[in-house]
């Protein structure tokens, strides 16, 4: 199977855990999905909002490249990557961004400090695992659409500060612990 054919099956399975799963997780808890902001600042909840749409965009963007034009053509870290480590970063990446919502939901309604070092991790695993695929393609030869390769970096780079700044260091230290 093509390795543009694998990373689109593990976008879209991927993507559906991930958008799926916040869609059950705020549906089955209407009551708290709110106290997911934890302490993040009112004056900053809008701009954190929209740079999600942004964040998910830049993804996308990246993803097309890779996908649809000739981005998996690339060699990777100078060559120093393979195709299969690339894969396993973006389901590393997926996983973990699929779960930090649930384990936080279980954390709010039964507290420990096992619960909270694991959505630490899992947000910590997301903001990392996204940054080493930006590293990935920022450190790629053989660019031949130079134009989409910095739209992919400038999409990579946005999700990147979202997952690793604003959620991994803003939202982990805001949020009020209860164990």
């Amino acid at each position: 199977m093509r390795i543009q054919t694998q990373l689109l099956i593990i976008n879209f399975i991927g993507g559906i855990a991930v958008l799926g799963g916040y869609v059950v997780a705020l549906i089955n808890h209407p009551h708290t999905r709110n106290d997911l902001w934890g302490g993040v600042p009112e004056s900053l909840r809008p701009w954190i909002t929209s740079f999600m749409f942004v964040s998910a965009f830049g993804y996308c963007t990246a993803m097309y490249y890779l996908v649809c034009k000739d981005g998996m053509q690339l060699d990777f870290f100078r060559g120093k990557v393979s195709d299969n480590f690339f894969l396993g970063v973006v389901i590393i990446f997926l996983v973990s961004a699929s779960m930090w919502i649930h384990t936080t939901f279980a954390y709010m309604h039964s507290p420990s400090k096992l619960l909270w070092s694991f959505v630490q991790a899992e947000l910590w695993i997301t903001g990392l695992s996204i940054f080493l695929l930006f590293f990935i393609i920022l450190t790629a030869s053989g660019v031949k659409n130079h134009y989409l390769h910095f739209a992919s970096l400038v999409g990579l780079g946005a999700i990147t500060f979202h997952c690793l700044f604003l959620d991994a260091f803003l939202w982990i230290n805001r949020f009020p612990i209860k164990h």
